[in-house]
Order: structure tokens, then sequence, then C-alpha cells
């Protein structure tokens, strides 16, 4: 195993900015914590993965605090597992049981000789109060209690996060799933589903080409909720009081 622990410099909440290309990410937020941690570790002890959490760089100013984990070379599959399924993954390529698939579609059987190397795990502790920016290719990224702010830029990769004041979050054919937003959303995705348990905000742009929505509105929600997708279905509820632009081209739409 390879392993390196990032402390924050200061107390109390921070504002993170995460680059890790592929892997996963995984943020609890603590309130009796202090200081911020990000551990980073893989179950290789040489070669690819080792050699990229070896080399990630650190740079703190005041409250803000970046980590980049650099790109590991082309032509390698990186291994790990999500919930119980195995995955493999080469940047946007992701194998499942045999079956490569790039953004979303089969392509072709089989892995063929590439070599295997072990995924990495990032493991951030914040402060409650704190912001968080993560930019990955192939990573899915899990926050477990509230932030203020996140940001999530992600080719394949899912985020699954419990509560955010503001979120801005892209991916090519990755799910967003959030359970509360209480002030601003806007989240875009080609081919991956976007879900809000509930909806507190003023602003909310959800936008998709081939996934579905589903939004949850709540009384305190206010301003404009927009949710476009082209083939997906799209279910608004709760949402009476506010102004609704909710359009399907080819799927079921539902507002109420």
């Amino acid at each position: 195993m390879t392993e390196r622990i990032f402390d924050s410099q200061t107390s109390g909440p921070i504002v993170l900015a995460l680059s890790l290309p592929t892997g996963s990410v995984r943020v609890q937020v603590i309130e009796s914590l202090i200081t911020a941690r990000v551990v980073l570790r893989t179950d290789d002890t040489t070669g690819p993965a080792a050699d990229a959490v070896n080399r990630a760089r650190s740079e703190q100013n005041g409250q803000a605090l970046g980590i980049e984990v650099p790109e590991m070379p082309g032509g390698v599959i990186t291994s790990g597992r999500h919930g119980g399924t195995v995955f493999h993954s080469v940047g946007s390529m992701n194998i499942v049981g045999g079956t490569v698939r790039v953004n979303g579609r089969v392509v072709s059987g089989g892995m063929g000789s590439m070599p295997t190397v072990s995924a990495i795990e990032a493991t951030v502790c914040l402060p409650a109060g704190s912001s968080l920016a993560v930019v990955s290719t192939a990573s899915d990224t899990e926050v477990f209690g509230y932030v203020d702010r996140m940001e999530s830029r992600s080719v394949s990769g899912d985020l699954h996060a419990d509560g955010v004041r503001e979120l801005r979050a892209t991916t090519t054919s990755g799910d967003i799933r959030v359970g509360r937003v209480t002030e601003q959303i806007t989240a875009r995705s080609v081919s991956g589903d976007i879900a809000v348990g509930l909806y507190d905000g003023r602003t909310a742009v959800l936008d998709t080409t081939s996934g579905d929505i589903q939004v949850q509105a709540t009384g305190a929600a206010s301003g404009q909720l927009s949710a476009l997708s082209v083939s997906g279905d799209v279910r608004v509820a709760g949402a009476r009081h506010l102004r609704v632009s909710a359009q399907s081209v080819s799927g079921d739409v539902r507002s109420r």
C-alpha cells in the first residue's frame, strides 16, 4: 500500500480543491473537526498508481488548500470497487464485467493485455462550513454531511452528496444526485441522471441529454426551476409556487 496524508495548516472551514483523474473521493464533514485532512492511498506499492500518489502536490494559501494528483500514463487500466461491483477504467473508458464502455456506450468486449493497477482513493475530512471542488476524469465522489459550496467536474464519474448550499456539477456520463440544495444548483450531464431529493433554493438549472431528471421542491423554494432533457423523463414535484420550465423532446414530463 502507498499512502500520503495532507493536513490543513489552518483551523476551521477551508476551501478544498482536489484534482484526481481517476479513482474515488469520499468526503466526510465533521462538526467537531478543527483541521481538515486528505488521505491519498492505493493498494499498490510500486507502479503508476503508487507513483501518482507519491508525486501528488499540495499548496495552501490562507483557508484555500489545493491538492493535485497527476494523471497516470495512457494504456493503464485502473481497477477498483464501487459498492459490490468491480470496475476498471481507462480515462473515460469504463469496463464492467468484461464489457468496455466509452462515455456509457458499449464498444467492445474484453480488456486485452493492458496492465491493471489499483485505484487511488482520496479520503477527505472537512470541518463544518467548508467548501469543495473536485475535478476528475473518471472518479466517483461521495459527500457525507453538508458543504457550503461545491463544484464537481467529471467525464464519467458519479456525484452523490448529502447536501449543499450552492452546487455546480458537470459530467458526461455520470449521475448527479444530491439529497438537499438550500440555495442554488446548476447540474449538467449528457447521459447521466440528475436527482435532487429536496430543493429549497432560489435558482435551479438541471440539464441532461439522455438521462432522467427528478427534483422535489419544498415550500421554502423560490424563483426559477428549469429541468430540461432531450430523451429522458422529467419529474418535478412540489413546485406549483415556482416558475417552472420542465421539458423533454421524447421523454415523459410530469410537473406538479
